[in-house]
Formats: C-alpha cells, structure tokens, sequence
C-alpha cells in the first residue's frame, strides 16, 4: 500500500448480516485491489477480516437486534491494522481456545478453526469492550 497517509487507511461500514458481509468483503477487496496490497499480506488482511466479521455475524446478535459493523484498515509500515467494532454481544476473541488436534480424520470436526488462523497470521490481537458497548477487536499483521 502507498505510504501516503490518505491512502493508507480504508474504512468501511456495513450492515451484520450475511448480505452486508458479501458487501463489505467487495469494498474491503476493491479497496486493498486499488491500494496495491497484495501477495501474503494481502492474503492475511482478507483472511482475517473473513473470519472476524463472519463471526460478528453468526454470534453477535442471539437476541436478533440488527448488527452494524465499522472496519479499519490502516497500513503503518511495518505492519497493517486491521480495526473491527461491532454492536453485538460482549466476545473477547482472545479467551477461545484452539480446537484440540484430531488425531483422524474421522475425528475431525468443519468449522471452528477461524480464530486459530487469525492468531496463526496476526503478530498481536487486541481487545476492548468500548464505553458505548461495542467490541472493538485489533489484529496486527507483518507487512514486510
């Protein structure tokens, strides 16, 4: 991403659902395509805002009030800041452990795996419940 610090931050804010999702997917995309972001880093970025926001929206609201997420991407050099906060129910993404190894593949279980490759790809995670009641969850990624 270019160094100019207009060009460095993307911000995006979509509805929590599944449609608002697809939808800030293509902004986050179009705008990480218009930045020149690419190769692992960019690989990274789109992971973790995939399985972030897929989890704000499948967990953040059981109660079923309506879900605005705010996303940040800020390119700092030597590493880009992804910024999540949403209205949805208190998660603290640091407290869920890693599913245990399978020791088969009968054993093994689809889904659940999201949050250990974001810690996998991420160099810090960082959370806060914010004084108006919104997560508000920060992933670190190398940007070489």
């Amino acid at each position: 991403m270019p160094n100019d610090a207009h060009a460095a931050r993307i911000e995006i804010r979509f509805p929590g659902t599944h449609a608002g999702f697809a939808q800030g997917f293509l902004e986050a995309r179009q705008a990480l395509d218009a930045h020149g972001l690419a190769g692992g880093p960019r690989y990274n970025a789109e992971l973790v805002f995939e399985e972030i926001t897929a989890n704000i929206v499948c967990h953040g609201s059981p109660d079923g009030h309506a879900l605005e997420v705010w996303f940040t991407l800020e390119d700092c050099g030597d590493a880009i800041v992804l910024t999540f906060e949403d209205n949805g129910v208190p998660f603290d993404p640091r407290t869920r452990p890693d599913p245990p190894r399978q020791k088969s593949l009968e054993e093994a279980r689809i889904g659940g795996y999201g949050l250990m490759l974001v810690r996998h790809a991420a160099t810090s995670i960082d959370y806060l419940r914010t004084a108006a009641g919104r997560n508000r969850t920060t992933v670190r990624l190398p940007h070489p």
